[in-house]
């Protein structure tokens, strides 16, 4: 580990450590066939969510993919964060299998989320943006949703009394999110100065963005990029100018190599060379500097000594962690990498190297995308 001796050492912009080609920005942009609307004019804008695929080992087709993609869309308008369009797209699945059934059930319970039409009426029920912004609106009145585990999170809403049945179908969600996420959380939509969260905020942020497309398969404004706001995966693949690494050798070697991976894909369980998972990237970025982590967001915890969780003190190397979309405040699901900071004319901006998640590569986030979220900062050398 780096001694005082590190901190004495000059903090080197990253152009003069390591003469890194600079990756074009990632410039998410899925596009999806067009759907034909009822006089059978086509907009491309919108679409059911594509063709049919397979999203990890699950069979989905085209109707089922567009609901995702509406859950997605809409949970992006509100500026909520990535877990709470896993937790609705995990609750939906298991409800309906992201089908949106006017056939009642269990009593009187319709749509995507099977949602009670004596409660929620069946005006919100049968509509996928409608029962999904009604679901977002208790979701976000739970206490902790946002760290409690998915299943509990979804069981407050839902009380269906069977919070174990939504965790197996967590992964598909994540997936399901990382491919839609991107093109939904638009900076055009997206313009608000601070979340919006519930009642009539919600519904104007919906009325002001593209209508969603008849089907329920959402809508892709044109030009559509990784978004700017409410968005904990939001970033870059290009190394921004100026970035000053301010760690110690150790550090520095670890955020090096994690630079030059920047684009490389997210593979579950990957540590490189050619993709990472979340944990793998920073093991293996350690690994470079020859420091041994384990691979796992929750175990690295551990490793190294706490360092305050408002990042007052982070520097270049250190682990930050949030629970993401499958972890808890006590056992966080997600971690990333201190990577240095820019200075702007409106002050400094810390940035963090990050394996987000399916569908999104490794790539540089602003660290104020993770306000609010971080429960874990731990510095290793």
């Amino acid at each position: 580990m780096a001694g005082s001796d590190a901190a004495r050492m000059a903090t080197p912009a990253v152009a003069g450590v390591l003469a890194l080609p600079l990756l074009a920005l990632c410039a998410v942009l899925l596009l999806l066939g067009g759907a034909a609307s009822n006089d059978t004019t086509f907009d491309p804008t919108c679409g059911a969510g594509g063709t049919g695929q397979t999203v990890g080992r699950v069979s989905l087709d085209a109707d089922q993919m567009g609901s995702a993609r509406t859950i997605v869309t809409v949970t992006a308008r509100r500026q909520l964060p990535v877990r709470a369009a896993v937790i609705a797209a995990a609750t939906a699945y298991t409800e309906s299998r992201l089908r949106n059934s006017a056939v009642q059930t269990d009593h009187d319970s319709e749509g995507l989320f099977q949602q009670r039409v004596s409660i929620y009426t069946e005006a919100v029920a049968i509509d996928p943006v409608r029962a999904t912004s009604a679901f977002l609106d208790r979701l976000t009145a739970v206490p902790d949703w946002d760290t409690i585990p998915i299943g509990e999170a979804s069981d407050a809403v839902q009380r269906s009394g069977y919070p174990e049945r939504v965790q197996p179908n967590v992964t598909l969600a994540q997936q399901l999110v990382g491919q839609f996420w991107p093109a939904a959380a638009t900076p055009r939509i997206l313009t608000g100065s601070s979340p919006v969260g519930t009642g009539a905020d919600a519904r104007s942020a919906l009325d002001a963005g593209p209508a969603i497309c008849a089907g329920a398969g959402g809508a892709i404004p044109a030009g559509n990029i990784v978004g700017q706001y409410g968005s904990n995966v939001a970033g870059t693949t290009t190394v921004p100018a100026g970035l000053v690494i301010n760690g110690s050798p150790q550090g520095t070697a670890a955020v090096l190599y994690a630079l030059a991976q920047l684009g490389k894909p997210y593979v579950w369980a990957a540590a490189g060379p050619d993709a990472f998972d979340c944990s793998g990237l920073t093991m293996a970025a350690w690994a470079a500097a020859g420091v041994a982590l384990p691979h796992q967001a929750a175990a690295q915890t551990a490793s190294g000594v706490p360092s305050p969780t408002n990042l007052s003190q982070a520097v270049a190397g250190d682990l930050v962690m949030i629970p993401g979309a499958d972890g808890t405040a006590a056992r966080p699901g997600h971690v990333g990498l201190v990577a240095g900071y820019v200075y702007a004319s409106d002050g400094r901006h810390l940035y963090l190297i990050q394996a987000p998640m399916t569908g999104i590569p490794v790539e540089l986030t602003e660290a104020t995308r993770w306000q609010g979220q971080i429960v874990a900062v731990r510095h290793i050398g």
